[in-house]
């Protein structure tokens, strides 16, 4: 049987790179472009030139391909903890945030990888494959480690926040999917079911790793991770049940970018006694400082409004297009720094945002809030960046 070589390369080609189907037909194209230019040549000159011209043709599409393939290895959490499109996985991977991760654990027949972070000098988000581990869906039982362990560089209380992924969406309407786009199943009492198992049965466990003041960076950084003991807890509630026990210990490089764009200013905040001095952006975080002296704080219920004092979050930004994007920043830690009178706000973005193409910050002026459970139209402080 005689097997045409131009198929034959296509075949390798794809074993080796499992190209998209944008970059797939493209390549097709190519390939019959290329045979319809030598038909009724020398089979021998054909081989020559084949294979030079088939090596151009990859090279053109190369960086296509490249591009691609970066964020083809994503985690679904990851994924959809930022909600990211294709163009933003790239994005995110040209700036070297996105590293994969392979170390694997196994103890009393479950294995946990880890595969895979994304960080920047501030915050860093590390991916868990958990293998071996079952747990009945659609009850009122989560499965959890009973405790997370984090250091840097011997330090201790970095851990942000910590939880198996449950495979929901959420679409811009703010309707609730699993990720094959099935309705999420609904409770008797009205709650939504978690579906914490993949397709495959195995789990994901995402743990967002916070640095302290006094660290510089946690880019390069040596982190340990131990995940001690697995088992459910009932839904809100602190009652755990440990089923296995045992310690799976994790020690790496921390690998990412601590690349960020930095403005010094002096902006004031209308009447909030808050000025602006210092912002930074990096695709994934925001840092603000602000000359703030410190108020009395009051609080107190008035026909169901809460009134508090404190400085106007940063809650969104607007892009050079003139699109909004709010409702994304996840506040982390704020207080006053040592140098007197510089109240710092810092947290993470649940989004992917090139800071390069941000012209406007946008901080919040309401300081009432509804008790109902709505959301509150948002008023904003417009600051150029």
């Amino acid at each position: 049987m005689k097997i045409d070589k131009t198929d034959k390369i296509k075949e390798t080609l794809q074993m080796e790179i499992a190209l998209p189907a944008v970059v797939q037909q493209r390549a097709d194209a190519v390939f019959e472009q290329i045979q319809r230019e030598h038909t009724g040549k020398g089979e021998k000159m054909m081989r020559k030139s084949m294979w030079g011209t088939v090596a151009a043709a990859m090279l053109a599409l190369s960086t296509v391909t490249v591009c691609a393939a970066a964020y083809m290895n994503w985690s679904s959490g990851m994924e959809e903890q930022f909600d990211a499109t294709d163009e933003q996985k790239a994005f995110l991977e040209e700036q070297e945030m996105v590293k994969p991760m392979s170390s694997s654990v196994t103890k009393e027949g479950v294995t946990v990888t880890a595969q895979q972070s994304i960080a920047d000098s501030r915050f860093a988000h590390l991916s868990f494959r958990v293998e071996g581990y079952e747990v009945k869906e659609g009850g009122i039982l989560q499965p959890d480690f009973e405790t997370v362990h984090v250091t840097v560089d011997g330090k201790e209380g970095f851990v942000l926040k910590h939880a198996f992924f449950n495979n929901w969406h959420i679409t811009d309407d703010e309707r609730t999917y699993t990720n094959d786009d099935t309705p999420i199943q609904e409770r008797r009492d009205g709650t939504l079911v978690e579906r914490y198992r993949n397709a495959d049965g195995s789990m994901e466990y995402i743990i967002t790793v916070m640095k302290d003041f006094e660290e510089h960076s946690l880019i390069g950084k040596e982190v340990h991770v131990e995940l001690e003991n697995l088992g459910t807890h009932v839904r809100y509630s602190n009652a755990y049940r440990k089923e296995i026990e045992a310690v799976w210990s994790f020690d790496f490089t921390l690998d990412g970018s601590d690349q960020v764009r930095s403005e010094q200013m002096s902006q004031p905040l209308g009447d909030s006694g808050a000025t602006v001095t210092q912002v930074e952006l990096s695709p994934i975080s925001f840092y603000v400082e602000y000359e703030y002296a410190l108020p009395s704080i009051e609080m107190k219920a008035n026909h169901g409004v809460w009134t508090f004092g404190g400085v106007p979050p940063l809650v969104g930004v607007r892009l050079k297009d003139g699109t909004m994007i709010t409702g994304v920043m996840g506040g982390a830690s704020e207080g006053y720094s040592d140098n007197a009178g510089i109240y710092v706000y810092y947290g993470t973005i649940n989004r992917i945002i090139d800071p390069q193409e941000v012209d406007t910050l946008l901080f919040s002026k309401s300081s009432l809030y509804e008790m109902e459970g709505t959301r509150p139209k948002e008023e904003y402080y417009f600051v150029p960046f």
